[in-house]
């Protein structure tokens, strides 16, 4: 089973200013979604790409600037009119208890539920469609609170993916996950976006899963774009030196040839002389 071709909603912001109690993170940002592509939002800690992330996904009002979904302000749009184009996966987001796999993905289905529609036949195959992508049909009816890390974060992929949006936003997909997790929830996304055209954009810590699994980097550096382009445009020293500010070197990764970053540190200094 599979889904639909996506149709490619533009997501776009033009000076873009974000904060919380009036302390602005992000600042005049200009941004250009590539559509059907992976983006990957990258910078050191606290740097604002999570705020960035949140104002994408009309979580976050801005204090000026304007967010485009295509050409028009998403804060014009109903909520209902954005859930069935963009969605978002939070960082570490939490269910109520008791609930199963395929409680949760149903949840997907409700921006597509109003008091003249209830559950459709539709609304069954997407849910059966995404716990069949993710993997999760044999774990549909277990609880949330049973499952590993890596099979709790499908499940929630699955929900995204029921709601059936053309752009998906995720916010540090890959927290807490150990190595394998972490790998197998990427090669989920890049398949998604292989064969199904999804835009995906995600929030990532390690610059070499950035490296490799996304089309476009963007590097936020103080609430502002330090650069952004395709991986081997974007990762230099310096961009490293400037953005995390660390030493290192960029070397080709031997598995996928796409730039990967070898810390320096303060012991490679020693060994070095």
């Amino acid at each position: 089973m599979k889904l639909e071709t996506q149709s490619h909603y533009q997501l776009s912001t033009q000076n873009l200013t974000l904060g919380y109690d009036n302390t602005k993170i992000i600042k005049d940002v200009d941004l250009t979604i590539p559509q059907g592509k992976i983006t990957a939002l990258v910078g050191a800690n606290g740097c604002g790409k999570s705020t960035l992330l949140r104002g994408l996904a009309r979580l976050l009002k801005p204090y000026s600037g304007t967010i485009y979904l295509d050409s028009t302000d998403v804060f014009k749009l109903s909520t209902k009119a954005v859930a069935k184009k963009l969605g978002i996966l939070s960082q570490s987001p939490v269910a109520p208890e008791g609930l199963t796999v395929r409680d949760l993905v149903v949840c997907g289905r409700y921006p597509y539920q109003n008091w003249l529609q209830q559950w459709t036949k539709e609304d069954e195959r997407f849910v059966e469609i995404a716990l069949e992508t993710t993997k999760m049909k044999e774990l549909a009816q277990r609880d949330l609170d049973t499952l590993s890390g890596g099979q709790r974060q499908r499940a929630w992929i699955a929900m995204a993916l029921a709601q059936d949006t053309d752009i998906l936003l995720l916010d540090e997909p890959t927290t807490f996950l150990d190595l394998a997790h972490q790998i197998e929830v990427l090669d989920l996304l890049w398949e998604l976006n292989q064969t199904q055209g999804r835009t995906l954009v995600m929030v990532l810590h390690d610059l070499n899963q950035a490296c490799r699994y996304a089309d476009y980097l963007v590097a936020v550096n103080q609430g502002s774009v330090y650069i952004q382009g395709h991986p081997k445009e974007v990762m230099n020293e310096k961009m490293v030196l400037d953005v995390f500010g660390l030493e290192c070197q960029i070397i080709s990764d031997p598995v996928s040839s796409t730039p990967m970053c070898v810390p320096i540190g303060r012991k490679g200094r020693i060994l070095n002389l």
